[in-house]
């Protein structure tokens, strides 16, 4: 029997969802040490939070034509939450950002909700509007999931969303960054 180490090909992801699992995983990790900065029990902490999150989400919205596949959906639900928590705001005009595969944009967005679940229990009492009380789609997060799944991660258009999905935790980063850094109540 061969050795791992001699048989590289034994170690690669053999789809595209588990492609993008291992591909992100930096950037996701990266992006939860930034975030986890904030105490949610905090009503200034998690106004900050949410402005990250509509930050990124439009940016990524914008980014890929509003077509979020499984996703577009609960990617409209999310801003508008988002704008109950924060004030309306406009959609923006032509994005800066580079086009974005719809699908690298569902995965961040249809995880975020996993990870949001878990967020919402920290609360100090269960929110009954906005970003903390969306419930999360798992129809559409296990319909990604399964079609993703199915998919070869060796094709282009596979390393497209796994480019994409590393350029859109890179939104959010940066929004992150962004957000945490800006001055405070006219503190310079």
């Amino acid at each position: 029997m061969k050795d791992f180490v001699d048989a590289p090909d034994l170690l690669r992801d053999c789809n595209l969802r588990d492609a993008l699992r291992s591909a992100t995983a930096g950037p996701h990790r990266r992006l939860d040490a930034q975030l986890s900065r904030l105490d949610l029990t905090s009503s200034d902490d998690r106004r900050a939070f949410c402005e990250v999150q509509r930050r990124g989400f439009t940016r990524l919205g914008a980014a890929c034509g509003w077509d979020a596949a499984e996703a577009a959906t609960a990617l409209r639900d999310t801003l508008k939450a988002l704008d109950e928590d924060l004030g309306p705001q406009p959609l923006p005009g032509p994005g800066l950002d580079l086009p974005l595969h719809g699908d690298a944009v569902a995965y961040l967005l249809l995880g975020s909700q996993l990870g949001t679940a878990v967020l919402r229990r920290t609360l100090p009492e269960p929110p009954t509007r906005g970003f903390f009380a969306l419930t999360g789609d798992r129809v559409a997060w296990r319909a990604f999931c399964l079609r993703l799944g199915a998919q070869p991660d060796d094709s282009a258009e596979s390393r497209r969303v796994l480019r994409d999905a590393i350029r859109a935790f890179s939104i959010f980063e940066h929004e992150t960054r962004a957000v945490l850094s800006a001055p405070v109540d006219g503190a310079p």
